[in-house]
């Protein structure tokens, strides 16, 4: 009889829509944490070298419609983002009008960690390795 139940449960587990679900509440909590708050630039370096200080004064809002907002002083450029909790990715997408700096986040940024207050991201680029590191306000 446990052996009937175990395999029951499994089986409820490995169905489609069960992973369906598991998948919407990933993507559910990835919105919730990117939304809540405001984030910085923590560390950017562009292909091993350190440009975070390009990024002094930007605070950056997203938005659970697919919008974010980098702000500075009283200027605001918007873009847009989305976020992959299957591939552990963040992607961003600043018009050409944004600026040079808002346009370097313009990338799929694989998650490598993160956590309720962070991201610590990395992207591939031609000769090497864009590193992204966000914290929340």
């Amino acid at each position: 009889m446990k052996k009937m139940l175990i395999v029951a449960l499994l089986l409820t587990l490995l169905t489609p829509s069960c992973k369906e679900t598991v998948e919407a509440k990933k993507e559910d909590l990835v919105i919730q944490i990117m939304t809540t708050g405001r984030w910085y630039v923590e560390r950017y370096e562009d292909n091993g070298s350190d440009v975070t200080a390009d990024f002094f004064g930007y605070e950056f809002q997203f938005y659970a419609d697919g919008k974010v907002d980098g702000i500075k002083n009283t200027t605001t450029k918007s873009g847009t983002w989305t976020g992959n909790a299957t591939t552990l990715s963040i992607a961003a997408n600043f018009p050409l009008s944004a600026g040079d700096t808002l346009k370097r986040l313009n990338y799929t940024w694989r998650i490598n960690d993160s956590g309720l207050d962070y991201v610590k991201s990395s992207t591939n680029v031609p000769g090497g390795t864009n590193v992204l590191n966000l914290r929340k306000k």
